[in-house]
């Protein structure tokens, strides 16, 4: 029985020889930047929207290539960072991979696992730790130790790049990728002894052995303690590499951003006129290749022609993690794209853990059809159970169950959408999520 998501996927992955001949350079890039191409790939690809996603934001919001030749923040600090972000998050699959990342960026084995690190390091990892749970427990205190020690343009790369394994950590760990065996080499032996291991990403054998007390499986492919080599930090060779492949990337990249405003002020609009979606960091953050792949990001997931699912799901999807995640500008956005796509909502009863920050619970406007289509009750309760961070059940669960969650969630909602409808009426989706 699949015991991870990945698992049930794994007939629908896109083979890799089919995404080379489409996506090698970024490919490559990623190989020469971690020392592996991921497993993730084949799965970000079924949905074409997430791959392109991926593609745009790792590069953009690390600053590459420039950061490799010392433009923009300390590379070995948002490697850091980028670090201690996924293992906040309790995610094993990214934290192997930003392991490897931050040591070959210059990161000190010291520093990675916490045996010993500047005021600078220090103050990056306590940053990274508390955007990386959810709710976050960020205060303006820890901002501002970090803005002792880095400037304002370096301090919104590091944030950037913590803001990213928000996507990263939460699919992965959500999916259960199967982890490299190249990436678990590279790192066991640094960070097994820190508390990392396999976890459900060893479920197609990699790492097998003996189960910790949580049930994971034991760190495996260690070595005996003596010898181990860390992963090789940059070099003339790895420039070297990476710009041989950095055109082939820069064309994908432009083809997948063709269109935009040029603007910040054009482009916030020009998103929240043609999806329906106000985001205000597309005129506040200063960087403008970060505005631009957020900007191409929220076009490829909010276009009703690229979507499966369909958006008015996806508004919903939203709803219900934004309400548990205590997020009131991603409800309140969502919220927007339900009634723009024909869902309608209206404030209800406070969510059982109410507060300023934390949006009021939704329920259907009486001039709506009651109940939803019967299908979108599976695609719900992910989003609840995902909605914490790190997340406290394995989805895995709604594939196994084949049936509706009870979980609470505190929602009610209906959908004008044709298809096959719940037959109880109006549907509470928190319950059902």
């Amino acid at each position: 029985m699949p015991t991870t998501l990945a698992e049930v996927l794994a007939e629908d992955r896109i083979e890799f020889s089919e995404l080379k001949e489409e996506y090698s350079p970024v490919l490559n890039l990623v190989n020469v930047l971690i020392g592996v191409i991921p497993n993730c790939d084949p799965y970000l690809e079924i949905w074409p929207p997430g791959f392109r996603t991926y593609n745009l934001i790792v590069p953009n919001f690390l600053n590459l290539p420039q950061s490799l030749l010392g433009r923009g923040a300390p590379k070995d600090i948002v490697g850091l960072a980028i670090y201690a972000s996924s293992r906040a998050a309790d995610c094993m699959y990214c934290s192997a991979h930003t392991c490897s990342f931050a040591l070959r960026r210059g990161s000190s084995a010291e520093a990675v696992t916490g045996e010993s690190r500047t005021a600078g390091e220090a103050a990056a990892v306590a940053v990274a730790e508390a955007l990386s749970t959810m709710p976050h427990h960020y205060t303006p205190e820890l901002g501002r130790e970090l803005q002792r020690h880095f400037s304002p343009d370096d301090t919104e790369w590091i944030v950037m790049g913590v803001a990213m394994m928000g996507f990263l950590n939460k699919f992965m760990d959500a999916i259960g990728v199967e982890l490299e065996p190249e990436a678990v080499s590279d790192v066991s032996e640094l960070i097994g002894p820190t508390g990392w291991s396999i976890g459900q990403h060893g479920w197609d054998g990699v790492g097998e052995g003996p189960e910790t007390a949580d049930g994971n499986k034991a760190v495996g492919l260690q070595g005996d303690g003596e010898g181990s080599e860390l992963p090789p930090t940059d070099s003339l060779s790895t420039m070297l590499k990476v710009f041989r492949n950095a055109p082939g990337a820069v064309r994908l990249e432009r083809r997948w951003m063709a269109g935009l405003p040029k603007g910040a002020e054009a482009l916030r609009r020009h998103i929240a006129d043609t999806y329906g979606f106000d985001e205000p960091l597309l005129t506040t953050l200063g960087q403008r290749r970060i505005r631009r792949a957020l900007a191409a990001v929220l076009r490829h997931n909010l276009d009703g022609t690229q979507s499966e699912l369909g958006i008015d799901l996806k508004a919903l999807v939203g709803l219900v993690f934004a309400h548990h995640a205590g997020n009131a500008h991603l409800f309140a956005q969502s919220g927007n794209l339900a009634a723009r796509n024909g869902v309608a909502c209206r404030p209800s009863r406070p969510s059982p853990a109410s507060t300023p920050t934390r949006p009021r619970a939704m329920r259907p406007s009486s001039t709506i059809a009651p109940g939803l289509p019967s299908r979108w009750l599976f695609a719900l309760p992910p989003a609840r159970l995902g909605s914490t961070r790190p997340r406290s059940k394995p989805p895995t669960n709604i594939c196994r169950r084949r049936r509706r969650s009870r979980l609470q969630c505190g929602f009610r909602c209906s959908s004008s959408s044709t298809g096959s409808r719940s037959s109880t009426g109006s549907t509470d989706i928190m319950s059902s999520a």
